[in-house]
């Protein structure tokens, strides 16, 4: 199937669920979303960032922080709260490179990037006007350092040169890689937040109906304050990767949310149209976050796994562990597979690097990835799913199977319609002999030597496109 078909499609299936034939513009944001679905399916793979200055401390962001956050889902961690959040105070990432950050990524075979710019604990990584808990805060380290570097500098100039975000944005840009910015709903610190949300103040006193309906528009605002920031001083964004519990935790788990309004999902649209929004919101989502797990097939959802290459933290671990080589391939294989993409996350250090014993995985992984990408970007999960042997994905007529599991050399197929024409070992010059029956059942008589081939990859070309089945 050809690019304009495939948006075709799309776009046939966007009209079919929002019923977006209203207007010119509406057709027009209906095609910048086909657009942008697009490129996210195609693009499969991306670096997931947790990064604030409580990274000083080794613990989990936000997580670590003392106290009794409204949430009913935290209870509290280790580090002092005022400590914590004066950790900024200590914070001076001096070896922060986002182009280098970018390198190791796109090595990796990554085709995105997502970070942090404001998690549970209230702290925003970039420029905002709207809280004193930003990295431009003048009692900052990483500010103060910053000012002896450039001691002409304005404060506008040096308010830019801190922005951690804004000089993360240029770099994503400069690469030509998807930008995505993470930004958490709840917020542990700010008072109108845990008024809003349980309906007393920080001491536990109850608050009057009054109280907390201005509390929550309090709230509203500065969310939607900060997100206009965002989506107007950086550049094109490509998705935010809103966090906060589902709906369906809500719905079954008897737990409260304060989510974005309306006002501010639709300011979002306007400022970035065709941006991708996921399912942490109270609204339709664009995509689905499947977090410390791999997706499950579920035919016409857009879907992602988001999961962790350190350990045990999201945030920097310091003397933590790195999942294998191995691992990753097997994360991105099982997802793409399943028509999922895989956000994989990474904490850089207090200095800003990405910890060594991840980047020698990402790298590791990224010299398969590039000999075997065809068989990963741009393809659609199946046709073949929940199979003892692995998993497959398709593009037009041509269908990989990922062998992860070779129990003889004769792999049987369920049938299939289309009929096989040839079949060999993926980039490389071996043929394999195969069977079809009238009934569309396929086997396939593999050579010894494949055993010998670290993830094995048999492309398959069938006398008809797959295309329709997506």
């Amino acid at each position: 199937m050809s690019k304009k078909k495939t948006i075709a499609f799309i776009l046939y299936m966007l009209f079919m669920v929002c019923g977006c034939m209203d207007s010119p513009a509406s057709l027009k944001d209906t095609e910048q979303k086909a657009l942008k679905i697009k490129w996210f399916t195609d693009s499969r793979y991306g670096m997931f960032i947790h990064w604030a200055p409580s990274c000083i401390y080794g613990g989990e962001i936000s997580w670590s922080r003392s106290g009794d956050p409204p949430d009913a889902w935290h209870n509290g961690g280790t580090v002092d709260s005022v400590l914590y959040d004066d950790s900024y105070k200590l914070f001076n990432p001096v070896k922060y490179n986002p182009k280098e950050w970018v390198k190791i990524a796109r090595e990796a075979g990554m085709k995105y990037m997502v970070l942090t710019t404001r998690h549970h604990d209230g702290f925003s990584m970039f420029d905002t006007k709207y809280s004193d808990l930003r990295i431009t805060n003048t009692e900052g380290a990483y500010r103060k350092w910053v000012a002896e570097q450039n001691p002409g500098f304005t404060d506008t100039e040096l308010n830019r040169r801190t922005d951690i975000i804004r000089q993360f944005a240029d770099a994503v840009h400069d690469a030509e890689m998807g930008l995505g910015f993470y930004y958490s709903e709840p917020d542990w610190v700010r008072e109108d937040y845990c008024i809003a949300l349980t309906g007393r103040n920080s001491k536990g006193l109850a608050m009057s109906t009054e109280e907390q309906l201005a509390a929550e528009k309090s709230y509203q605002d500065f969310m939607f304050n900060q997100l206009e920031e965002l989506t107007t001083q950086y550049g094109r964004i490509d998705l935010i990767w809103f966090d906060a519990i589902k709906p369906s935790q809500v719905r079954d788990g008897n737990m409260k949310a304060l989510w974005i309004d309306e006002r501010t999902l639709e300011m979002i649209r306007r400022n970035q149209p065709g941006i991708l929004i996921n399912d942490r919101t109270g609204f339709k989502p664009d995509f689905i976050t499947n977090e410390l797990r791999d997706t499950k097939y579920i035919p016409r959802l857009i879907t992602e796994s988001e999961t962790k290459l350190g350990n045990p933290y999201w945030s920097y671990s310091p003397g933590g562990t790195s999942n294998s080589t191995q691992w990753i391939i097997d994360r991105l294989v099982i997802n793409a597979g399943n028509n999922s993409n895989l956000l994989l996350n990474v904490g850089p250090s207090p200095e800003g690097k990405i910890p060594d014993n991840n980047v020698i995985h990402l790298l590791e992984a990224g010299k398969w990835i590039s000999k075997y990408g065809e068989a990963l970007y741009g393809t659609h999960g199946g046709p073949f799913f929940d199979q003892d042997w692995g998993v497959s994905t398709f593009r037009g007529n041509k269908v990989y199977l990922f062998l992860r599991e070779l129990k003889d050399e004769e792999l049987s197929l369920p049938p299939m319609n289309f009929r096989v024409l040839s079949a060999g070992i993926f980039s490389d010059t071996i043929k394999i002999g195969f069977y079809q029956d009238r009934l569309g059942t396929i086997r396939l008589n593999l050579p010894e030597s494949i055993k010998k081939i670290e993830n094995p990859i048999v492309a398959l070309e069938f006398n008809d496109s797959f295309e329709s089945t997506r």
